[in-house]
């Protein structure tokens, strides 16, 4: 099972990572004001990975793969690591879309 963490950044701003099981950070939250804000991210996510269409996949100027989640406004609520290929990438949507409706929080602040 994998699992959403909220940590808080040196800047003062919260963020949440979404981990598997073994610990790889799969996609991650831009930065927030509040640990409530966090709860409501956690929330759109767990919602929005399960919709296909709000991955958006994109090559990087270094030609690594990586993807974003768009919320129904168009705002990205999350973006994910990079991976060396196509095959990497959507795997990893798959996990998330597998593991985010019933990761557990972990509160690291």
């Amino acid at each position: 099972m994998g699992k959403f963490v909220i940590t808080k950044k040196e800047c003062g701003k919260f963020q949440v990572c979404l981990k598997s099981n073994t610990g790889q950070v799969l996609l991650t939250s831009q930065e927030l004001r509040s640990k409530i804000s966090c709860r409501k991210a956690i929330e759109q996510l767990r919602t929005y990975t399960q919709e296909v269409d709000k991955f958006h996949k994109k090559t990087a100027t270094d030609w690594e793969l990586y993807f974003y989640l768009k919320s129904t406004n168009g705002r990205t609520i999350g973006i994910s690591s990079r991976f060396p290929s196509a095959l990497a990438r959507d795997q990893a949507i798959k996990m998330i879309q597998k593991l985010a409706p019933n990761a557990f929080i972990e509160d690291q602040c």
